[in-house]
């Protein structure tokens, strides 16, 4: 498979509540696909800048720690939570920085081998808002599938106490990734993202600033409301702890 340097990625994202009372939504999604060997081919213009204030721009800063060189960061990173396949190629799929505003909930950092076959998936996961970060390595099977303990404190909503249970496809035409929840072998809580590529064009990215032109404080603010009308519904709250989790990255 031969995979475009840039894309962006638009569609689904969805979340659906089991337990103890049920709730869910799905809202427009948009995350830019880019090669990280190639991220200063991104350009300078007003919609799209790398390394400075535009509609959108990648500031290397706002993404894992480590290596100046994005690629070699997520490497060392892969590396370091016991990958032991070799890693060619890495690719971003997040979003930018808004107006020079940066948020992202979930970032992934997909590790292909020489022969363009996915091996890795990297999840950096931050919490709101307290902006610590965490990060999991999903080795790519045949079936997609692996699952792991969870280690980190991102909703108030969900102990810490519960399973993951991931998805995964190569991305192509379409990306579908997907996670589940699991306490005691019960499924409570699932997210997904069902999304179809798009060129990476002046003209899709204009289109999408008139249908949304704060994305990133729209993510924000879509999870301060769903988290009141959870509180209103009555599900448990659960203290942020970092009494026996992990936490290997944390921001200021």
């Amino acid at each position: 498979m031969t995979i475009e340097p840039h894309a962006l990625y638009q569609g689904e994202l969805g979340h659906q509540r089991l337990l103890p009372k049920r709730h869910g939504f799905a809202y427009p999604l948009h995350y830019f696909w880019l090669n990280a060997s190639s991220l200063p081919s991104l350009g300078r213009s007003w919609l799209l800048k790398y390394e400075g204030f535009a509609a959108f721009s990648y500031r290397r800063n706002d993404y894992l720690p480590g290596a100046a060189c994005l690629k070699q960061a997520v490497c060392d990173k892969i590396r370091q939570l016991g990958g032991d396949q070799p890693v060619t190629e890495v690719y971003l799929l997040s979003p930018l920085a808004n107006w020079g505003h940066y948020f992202s909930p979930l970032t992934l950092y997909y590790g292909f081998d020489a022969e363009q076959q996915l091996r890795y998936l990297l999840a950096e996961v931050s919490n709101t808002p307290w902006n610590e970060r965490h990060h999991y390595l999903i080795p790519v099977s045949a079936n997609g599938r692996y699952q792991h303990d969870k280690d980190f404190h991102v909703s108030p909503f969900n102990p810490i106490a519960m399973q993951y249970h991931w998805q995964i496809e190569p991305p192509g035409e379409t990306l579908v990734c997907s996670i589940s929840n699991h306490q005691q072998q019960q499924k409570v809580f699932s997210a997904w993202m069902r999304l179809q590529r798009q060129p990476l064009s002046a003209k899709v990215l204009r289109r999408m600033l008139i249908r949304s032109p704060w994305p990133n404080v729209l993510v924000k603010i879509r999870i301060y409301w769903h988290a009141l009308k959870l509180l209103i519904k009555g599900n448990p709250v659960y203290a942020h702890s970092k009494k026996g989790s992990v936490y290997d990255d944390v921001t200021d």
